[in-house]
């Protein structure tokens, strides 16, 4: 397919500037939003900041990519590179994803005439774990580069909020579009013994927690909560999917508190679905998240939920009505939210039956994927208006 610039002939070229090369939520919301392009109307571009297997599947699907390191911080050198890729695929349209990726973004795309670029934020800079001064110095560079994009999208109100507040981003270019899921894909099997026979669970509630393994996910307060229920339930078990760097401190806090055979690591898993199936219970017990892509499975399959009331979880989850919702960094909280949910299975199977039906109305990838092409097609349109408009009058 050959390349189109902004001229309206043929396909523009939409290249998608990925934060990373990793499997996390802003790589699920591109693999999501790609699939569903008018290729007659796009042509899409994939830009990985660093090597990865995100890159290698979306090239398996037949999306172009490329790569262009981005690190460390400030670099010039990227910059250029980044700006020189863009101008000689003559993108169109350029959709960022992640504070990093949006600083680099949005001054190459101006660097390289790209006609329009779009930020697109899926975490707060408040929740990054980073030092006070590399956030102080991530905070003044966003601030002096998110004003060079022509929208920003948010995947949550309250991110957006944050992105005004904190970032100085005008409120009638910053937008909420939440993401959303393939149901098509969501479909548990019906055989919900296949994974607690996979992992010897026996007689007892089967807890979940999926997620990178990372101090932003919370896991140590899920662990900390746990003595509590195998006191009612002892022969409960939490099943962890996901690997991350605190694997291993993980383990040895559980076998410190001795519940060494109650947690049971699975690595990381793409039969979702199945894993569901099998679970009595999925606990998000994050310090931090945007609008969690494993939330909205849960919740489409009607596994009930537990999460942590940050960010924009209190968007998707309403408390007591669609799943359960504690602080952060509560592990008595967890403990006491959990126990409320095994002891009432009947309720619990209600509140899933109505978090399901939320997440078919409001959070699907199709409807994510055409608010986004809608907000593409405003934005060429105000720009190529504000182009052609006259200049001045000359007699």
């Amino acid at each position: 397919m050959s390349l189109s610039n902004d001229s309206g002939q043929g396909p523009v070229v939409l290249a998608e500037l990925a934060g990373s090369a990793a499997y996390g939520g802003g790589e699920r919301y591109l693999e999501l939003l790609m699939s569903r392009l008018d290729r007659a109307q796009f042509c899409p571009l994939l830009i990985c900041p660093e090597p990865g297997p995100f890159k290698e599947s979306m090239e398996q699907q037949g999306v172009s990519a490329r790569l262009v390191h981005l690190s460390p911080l400030v670099n010039p050198v990227a910059l250029v590179r980044l700006a020189g890729l863009l101008a000689r695929e003559r993108v169109g349209i350029l959709q960022t994803h992640g504070l990093r990726s949006s600083a680099y973004g949005c001054l190459a795309g101006r660097l390289a005439g790209v006609p329009v670029i779009i930020a697109t934020i899926h975490n707060s800079l408040q929740d990054y774990p980073i030092s006070a001064a590399k956030r102080w110095m991530y905070r003044a560079i966003l601030r002096q580069v998110i004003r060079l994009a022509n929208r920003i999208i948010c995947v949550s109100e309250d991110l957006r909020q944050d992105m005004i507040a904190r970032a100085a981003c005008n409120p009638d270019q910053t937008v909420t579009i939440y993401n959303g899921i393939d149901l098509t894909t969501l479909k548990p099997p019906s055989d919900r013994l296949a994974i607690r026979t996979e992992f010897r669970v026996g007689p007892g509630p089967l807890l979940v927690v999926i997620g990178r393994l990372t101090e932003q996910k919370g896991h140590r307060y899920l662990v900390h909560a746990l003595p509590q229920l195998l006191a009612e339930w002892p022969h409960l078990k939490c099943l962890i999917v996901g690997q991350g760097e605190l694997e291993q401190t993980i383990v040895a806090e559980a076998t410190r508190l001795g519940i060494g055979a109650c947690c049971l690591f699975a690595g990381v898993r793409r039969d979702i679905p199945a894993i569901l199936a099998g679970a009595d219970l999925l606990v998000l017990p994050s310090v931090s998240e945007g609008f969690p892509f494993v939330l909205l499975e849960a919740l489409a399959v009607g596994c009930p939920v537990v999460a942590s009331r940050v960010n924009g979880v209190p968007e998707l989850v309403e408390h007591a009505s669609t799943g359960r919702l504690v602080p952060p960094r509560d592990s008595n909280a967890l403990a006491r939210e959990i126990r409320e949910i095994l002891r009432d299975p009947a309720r619990a199977a209600e509140m899933g039956r109505r978090g399901a039906q939320v997440v078919r109305d409001r959070f699907t990838a199709d409807r994510m994927a055409a608010q986004t092409v809608t907000l593409f097609e405003e934005t060429r349109r105000e720009r190529r208006a504000t182009t052609a408009a006259p200049q001045g009058v000359h007699g």
